[in-house]
């Protein structure tokens, strides 16, 4: 995808007033003697400020000799020094003694670490920045326990993120994503790695009540950068490499392919299908390498400035990111813009106003399927001699007898791109009126506009199948205009030195709104670019459009007390009003309670402050919400289609939802249970969590009852049963350095158990993924359903011991090398009552494994992920192992599948009439193991510190998902599936087919600070 556009402005002023400067100089190292590179030195009150080399050298001017000089680094105390009347100051910094006086978001508020009740775990913005994705997200994967986060391949793609499991089947499971305090919706693909500062997840009802109506599935706090005092420092960040994508499959030559369905054929009692296989040796069609690049380029570059005086800071970031897809046309796009600046007026009044514009542009084929599966025989273009020079530049290609469609053909027509603009603007107004209460409210817009543009030409490959008479064209324009406001005040005071307490009240106010219009059309003139509009179009032409328009009103509150830092207390209540539901179940409240224990401050453990550092004990419970469902579902609606007489296109109407005025918010309990610990410095540190979360009163949508008179497609939105998850979180992490060699090794480990309690009825089932997928109470939602595929016949004795107890055969169409399906109720017959559990898509465990080394200049960064005890359907086995179908083969099929007793006993048979339906009935045979471990990312980097004029210049190289391990034989085993589209997120999850692979990407970086 060309860079096609760039709109954006870069206005700063810095000035310094310079006035008789004193010159300081000196060494910071640590307490083993060691020297520090890279800590920042400020001139407290003036825009000085510096860094130490890579020897702990600094060089800095100071006004006068009553200047204090501040002195900080991630991991250490920060310290102020007076000047006086020295010109040379050495600097020891002490290690922090725990990052229990970090600061942590949580919502509505940034409290110390080491208050936090709740389960809250917070990753900087740094370790975000090791990997270039374009959604942030993925470089979440196996660095919070918790947290489950599956990519899912393709340029824009957004993965999905599971805190502690899912809560409901039938909506959205992705988290609430809250940037700068501004409610953003469920998806973050809007903001750049490289703007972030942290990101903090709330995890537990504790946490996340705050948020209320949409907090089911967890929230994540997003903090971008913000200006900082000092002198004016410019960064610039560039990762730039190439996505590989080979052939996941071995697939058949031609002389194979034509051997392989020879034999399909005659076990069937056919005649070869392509007599004289030699024949085509040397004349396979190479489409893999006729459409799908072996490499597409990768970029993600971003500028940033920042600075400030005491009275004003900015931060201003220009990012771009660009993801080629794996065909020569195609991909995404993105550039965002971030402008921060933040000021303070006197002690009382703070301000600050963001201003986030961006674009981003999409499209691209998906059918990179077709290259694999598509015979290798057919050429590409159609011969000479079938050509009579009256067909257009789309219709030249040849038509394959797989009746899989040319794909190199359909990646030529393919016309389908979005473009998307939006503007954030989002400004604060702080006030403190006595010591301690803290007023302020923060406002935020956004206008947007998405406009998709589809072009489809006329073409004629095969008069009977692949083809399109008519041209079309098409174009929808969707615009949205948001707003939320919020107003908090806080009052926190300690009251007889031990009695810690902080009360914040507040309310919020958020409104959505959107509209879009279409426009279609056909017979335009001709194919050319200049004429795809919809005015050109002569025939059928069409056009629609709708509005729409939500919003919430809450009112917010938090208590908050601590004794003597030991013992801590928490409340928080939120209720809120939608507009979603009726007057009678519009509102609804949600509270949270959460207590901790510090041990580790208790008199009785002062004679182990050498080994335990921090002891810690938690517990919390709280009730979240969900209401992401459809607007107005109160209310019935007339869905729109039509149907052709006399060959003319007459509209009509049917009813599509039916109302139901007692919809009421879906609900989400849960406790949790923790212990936090420091041990030995707090080198070795992490935490064990036990949750359990209820959902209550799940919305679901489902089909209205035939016997109403209604049409059997039209749908109802309904209350329906209630589902528990529980499992455990666990963090572990060691750090150390000995001399110039630092480290750290990090370990997340999470289990989810999710099981249904009920549903609307006693013994209700519900299916998914076309009947493949069953829910039902006692288990875990959405469990594979379908037969058990016992091993293949080998031989004719048992194929007549597979009988009932008069002797009829159970699968009188099976013959060796057939699939023996399982009797599971031992009645005698094989029939959809032997339909049972064969697998289910929820892991058991998720790992992840993060290393860190640092030698001197040196660094290196490695991520594992693991996913373990969850199963994949491989849907790909139909078009690689089935002899009844035209498409490629693997190679060596004929020899793989089962020719003779004992030499398989997994892969059936070559047949090409598949009577025994070893391929169209579900079964255990499609079912894999789709456990796997991910080397994420590797990276080593070299720093300089002071060289070539810059305070900072770092090299990388990395390698993203360049190794896995799993026995899955399909295309990814990172698999989602499901369909959000079609209420299928959970109950079609765990498909795996030719899924968009997570493809392995090298890069060379730059990060430079100046």
């Amino acid at each position: 995808m060309k860079f096609k556009y760039i709109w954006f402005f870069i206005a700063l002023l810095c000035s310094t007033a310079s006035f008789a400067q004193i010159t300081i100089k000196g060494t910071v190292k640590d307490k083993a003697n060691v020297p520090i590179p890279g800590v920042n030195v400020i001139a407290k009150g003036t825009s000085n400020s510096t860094a130490t080399d890579f020897d702990g050298n600094f060089s800095i001017s100071v006004p006068n000799k009553n200047t204090q000089i501040e002195f900080s680094f991630i991991g250490f105390t920060t310290k102020l020094v007076d000047a006086g009347d020295r010109t040379t100051i050495d600097v020891i910094l002490e290690e922090s003694s725990q990052v229990l006086d970090e600061i942590v978001v949580v919502g509505y508020a940034a409290v110390k670490k080491s208050d936090v009740t709740s389960s809250i775990s917070s990753v900087k913005g740094k370790e975000l920045q090791t990997m270039t994705v374009g959604n942030v997200t993925e470089s979440l994967q196996g660095k919070v326990s918790g947290v489950q986060v599956t990519g899912q391949g393709g340029p824009g793609a957004q993965p999905r993120v599971l805190i502690r499991g899912i809560s409901t089947i039938n909506l959205s499971t992705d988290p609430l994503y809250v940037v700068d305090g501004i409610p953003m919706g469920t998806s973050i693909n809007f903001l750049s790695n490289n703007e972030i500062e942290s990101m903090e997840v709330l995890k537990d009802a504790s946490a996340s009540a705050i948020y209320g109506s949409r907090a089911s599935n967890g929230v994540i706090l997003i903090t971008t950068k913000k200006g900082k005092v000092g002198k004016t420092r410019f960064t610039f960040d560039l990762s730039s490499g190439m996505q590989m994508m080979e052939n996941p499959y071995d697939m058949a030559d031609a002389e194979g392919y034509a051997n392989i369905l020879n034999t399909a054929y005659n076990n069937s009692g056919y005649s070869d299908y392509l007599p004289n296989a030699s024949q085509y040796r040397g004349k396979t069609t190479d489409w893999w390498g006729a459409g799908i690049r072996k490499a597409s380029p990768v970029t993600n570059a971003s500028l940033g400035v920042m600075g400030g005086s005491e009275k004003h800071t900015y931060a201003v970031s220009l990012n771009y990111y660009d993801s080629e897809s794996m065909y020569e046309i195609g991909g995404w796009e993105r550039i965002t813009m971030r402008i921060n600046n933040d000021f303070k007026f006197s002690d009382k009044f703070s301000a600050g106003i963001t201003l986030n514009p961006r674009y981003e542009s999409w499209g691209g084929p998906s059918n990179w399927a077709d290259f694999v599966k598509i015979d290798p025989i057919t050429p590409i273009y159609k011969p000479a001699d079938q050509l009579n020079g009256t067909e257009n530049e789309y219709s030249i290609y040849a038509r394959s007898p797989s009746y899989v469609w040319n794909p190199v053909a359909a990646v030529k027509r393919y016309d389908d791109y979005t473009d998307q603009y939006n503007l954030n603007t989002n400004g604060y107004l702080q006030y403190t009126p006595i010591k301690g209460l803290v007023i302020r409210t923060q406002a935020s817009i956004e206008v947007g506009n998405k406009v998709q543009s589809i072009f489809r030409p006329d073409f004629v490959i095969d008069a009977a199948h692949e083809k399109a008479e008519i041209n079309s064209v098409e174009r929808k324009a969707t615009t949205n205009h948001d707003w939320t406001w919020q107003t908090t005040a806080t009052y926190s005071r300690t009251f007889a030195e031990k009695h810690n307490a902080s009360l914040m009240i507040g309310s919020t106010m958020e409104e959505y709104n959107g509209n879009d219009t279409w426009g279609y059309g056909e017979g335009v003139p001709n194919n050319s670019e200049s004429m795809r509009e919809v005015n050109a179009a002569t025939k059928n032409r069409d056009s629609g459009g709708n509005s729409w328009s939500s919003s919430i009103m809450s009112y917010i509150s938090r208590l908050s007390y601590n004794y003597d830092n030991k013992y801590y207390l928490t409340g928080t209540f939120r209720r809120d009003g939608s507009s979603k539901f009726m007057s009678n179940n519009k509102w609804a409240n949600f509270p949270s309670a959460s207590a901790s224990w510090r041990i580790s401050n208790e008199g009785f453990m002062e004679s182990s402050k050498d080994v335990i550092n921090d002891l810690r004990l938690r517990a919390g419970w709280g009730k979240v919400g969900n209401q992401g469902l459809p607007d107005s579902v109160y209310q019935s609606n007339i869905g729109q289609g039509y149907y052709v007489i006399g060959g003319e296109m007459v509209d009509t109407s049917y009813p599509s939802t039916m109302a139901n005025k007692d919809i009421k918010w879906e609900t989400v309990e849960d406790i949790s249970f923790g212990l936090d610990f420091g041990l030995w410095k707090n080198k070795l540190s992490g935490s064990l969590e036990y949750y359990q979360k209820k959902t209550n009163d799940m919305l679901f949508k489902k089909q209205f009852p035939t016997y109403s008179g209604f049409p059997g497609y039209s749908t109802i939105w309904t209350n329906v049963g209630a589902m528990q998850s529980s499992g455990i979180d666990l963090l572990l992490s060691y750090k150390d350095k000995k001399g110039d060699f630092s480290y750290g090794v990090d370990v997340t480990f999470t289990t989810v158990d999710v099981e249904m309690l009920s549903l609307s009825a006693e013994g209700e089932r519900l299916y998914g993924a076309g009947n493949r997928t069953l829910t039902e109470k006692g288990e875990e939602p959405g469990y594979f359903y379908g037969y058990v595929a016992d091993g293949l016949f080998q031989n004719q004795t048992e194929l007549n011991a597979h009988t009932d107890e008069h002797g009829t055969k159970l699968q009188p169409y099976a013959k060796a090398g057939d699939i023996r399906f399982k009797d599971v109720n031992g009645d005698g017959k094989l029939d959809d009552k032997d339909r049972t559990k064969i697998g289910s898509p929820w892991a058991d465990y998720n790992v992840g494994l993060n290393l860190n080394f640092a030698y001197k200049q040196f660094d290196l960064v490695a991520n594992f992920y693991s996913s373990i005890g969850n199963d994949i359907v491989n849907q790909n086995i139909s078009d690689l192992y089935n002899g009844a179908s035209l498409t490629n083969k693997v190679s060596g099929l004929e020899l793989m599948a089962w020719h003779g007793e004992g030499t398989s006993n997994y892969v059936p048979r070559l047949s090409k009439d598949d009577n025994n339906e070893n391929f169209t009935k579900f079964s255990s045979f499609y079912v894999e193991d789709g456990s796997f471990v991910r080397l994420k990312n590797l990276q080593v980097g070299f720093s300089f510190y002071n060289k070539f004029g810059l305070d900072k210049l770092r090299l990388s190289l990395s390698g993203q998902n360049i190794w896995t391990w799993t026995k899955y034989t399909g295309v990814d085993p990172e698999v989602a599936g499901g369909d959000p589209n079609k209420d299928d997120r959970v109950k079609g999850s765990g498909f795996g087919g030719w899924n968009y692979p997570v493809q392995p990407t090298i890069l060379m970086g730059l990060n430079v600070a100046f």
